[in-house]
């Protein structure tokens, strides 16, 4: 039933009402009509009016079956009112149905039968009082009002049980609508809490491109760099590019680049006045379903590692000039020494090897200490074939060292568009290291050339121990040792494969790493051919 029917006092009083109009009427038509249970029946109806507003009240809530006397009570009442006044006014025979209802809306249905079985208890007595044969007209006519009152008392049952279950279901609707409320604002208290832990800036935009979410740290850099909604022109404050000159500005191209996936990668900007902090941005579409529903902004504070990496190279370019002048010294004494014939060749070779070996250690550490290899000082052409055979012979002492041949397949006639020495140095990297990371006394390491199309493509395949796919991501970052290399004590610094891979982009190259089959590592060199 409906939240405390049983204490609506609205039918009560509307009953009282209806009463004290048709006790107007017959006043005004016949005031003989007035008997003394006529004045009881309306006295027992207005009192009960009065007991419900003092129940309204107090609203109870329990135990209030005891009000479905006050509507049977009224039914009783209603039966000498209707006795006079029903020939000349027939609407006197419409009260019953107030109290009627009230019981069909609810209580029980047995109280209900009882209402019903009450209305015809005027006609039955009536009938019983005439004089004479009783017909079936007359018992007609007497079954007739209960079976009315039954079906208008059904109506009104189905009604109240219809409604029941539309607030039933209307309750229930809102107590998940609140419990989801609640959770709402617990889920979002949470997680604006684990946004404003990281120091990264994160923000979430909606389709708009108004800001729907905003952490901390974005909120100080959205205000500052006074961004509105990212799909209006507008010039940023203190956002520059990378190279720290160029402004950023944001509008409706920077809403379209964000969803081509031009901000999908990593992108790096300068944000505020001096001192300045360094920024690396991903900006992406947030996708549901396979409709856009908004963008969010990741913005990494890099500041403190930008100024490390700077430090360090700074540091390896100090330290490997430094080293270089006295390497040169010593490469100039070997060499006079190496002129004279007198019986020490062989020791001031084996120092002249050993320097250049020094130097070349000494310039890919100049190299790491810069953040861009500059070429075109270097630029030329390389014949593949003499370039890998030399590469070849410079390692071959150490491959035999270790028990290992090396096996160099045909090298066709190609010439590459890249200086001897920096070609030289790819591929030696790349031959030394296959000869380190392959057993004692392990499969050859094959060596061969061939032309692709525009490219000249140099293969370096080993059987050794091979590289996983994330040592492979991450061997071309400088001074990444895998940990094979540090329990084995691989000789190595690390930057050799990061400085070979930056020579090879310099000349519009590049060196690749894949897994051998079934085994070891497969390293690709591509240079242009001429």
């Amino acid at each position: 039933m409906l939240k405390r029917p049983r204490t609506q006092p609205f039918a009560q009083f509307l009953l009282a009402i209806s009463t004290l109009m048709i006790l107007g009427t017959l006043a005004l038509i016949d005031p003989s009509r007035f008997t003394p249970f006529v004045v009881l029946g309306a006295g027992v109806i207005l009192l009960n009016a009065v007991i419900m507003a003092l129940v309204w009240r107090a609203r109870p809530t329990k135990n209030t079956g005891w009000l479905a006397v006050i509507p049977l009570v009224d039914i009783v009442a209603c039966i000498p009112i209707r006795d006079a006044g029903f020939d000349v006014l027939p609407t006197a025979g419409l009260l019953v149905i107030f109290p009627l209802g009230w019981l069909a809306f609810a209580f029980q249905i047995g109280t209900v039968v009882t209402g019903v079985a009450l209305t015809v208890l005027l006609p039955l007595t009536t009938l019983m009082r005439t004089d004479g044969e009783k017909t079936l007209a007359d018992w007609v006519a007497l079954g007739a009002l209960p079976l009315t009152m039954a079906l208008i008392a059904l109506t009104i049952r189905i009604i109240a049980r219809d409604l029941t279950s539309v607030r039933s279901h209307a309750d229930s609707v809102s107590s998940r609508l609140t419990h989801a409320l609640q959770s709402s604002g617990r889920d979002g208290a949470v997680l604006q809490a684990v946004l404003d832990t990281p120091v990264d800036a994160v923000a979430v935009y909606g389709t708009g491109g108004h800001p729907v979410l905003l952490n901390a740290m974005a909120a100080e850099i959205t205000g500052r760099a006074d961004i509105g909604a990212l799909a209006q022109e507008t010039p940023l404050r203190a956002v520059f590019a990378a190279d720290g000159v160029t402004p950023m500005r944001i509008g409706p191209d920077f809403v379209e680049a964000v969803r081509a996936g031009v901000f999908a990668a990593p992108r790096v900007l300068q944000f505020g006045e001096d001192p300045r902090r360094v920024l690396q941005l991903i900006v992406r579409p947030v996708i549901h379903d396979g409709e856009e529903i908004g963008i969010v902004a990741v913005a990494q504070d890099v500041t403190d590692l930008i100024h490390a990496v700077e430090v360090r190279d700074r540091f390896l370019s100090t330290v490997g000039h430094e080293f270089r002048t006295p390497l040169t010294v010593i490469l100039g004494h070997a060499d006079i020494a190496l002129m004279r014939e007198d019986g020490d060749q062989d020791r001031w070779t084996a120092v002249e090897r050993s320097a250049e070996r020094l130097l070349r250690l000494v310039e890919r550490l100049i190299a790491a200490g810069h953040s861009s290899l500059d070429v075109e000082s270097r630029s030329g052409v390389a014949h593949v074939g003499a370039v890998v055979k030399h590469a070849v012979r410079e390692v071959t002492a150490r491959a035999e060292e270790r028990g290992i041949r090396i096996v160099v397949e045909t090298l066709p006639d190609l010439s590459a568009q890249i200086a001897v020495r920096d070609l030289f140095s790819i591929v030696e990297e790349l031959v030394r290291n296959a000869v380190e990371f392959t057993p004692e006394g392990g499969p050859a390491v094959v060596v061969a050339a061939r032309a692709d199309g525009t490219d000249a493509v140099i293969s370096i395949v080993d059987r050794g121990v091979g590289m996983s796919a994330g040592e492979r991501l991450q061997a071309f970052d400088r001074f990444y040792r895998t940990p094979y290399a540090r329990d084995h004590a691989v000789p190595g610094t690390g930057i050799g494969l990061s400085i070979a891979a930056s020579l090879a982009d310099a000349y519009g190259g590049s060196v690749t790493l894949d897994a051998g089959d079934p085994d070891g590592t497969v390293a690709t060199l591509r240079v242009p051919v001429q």
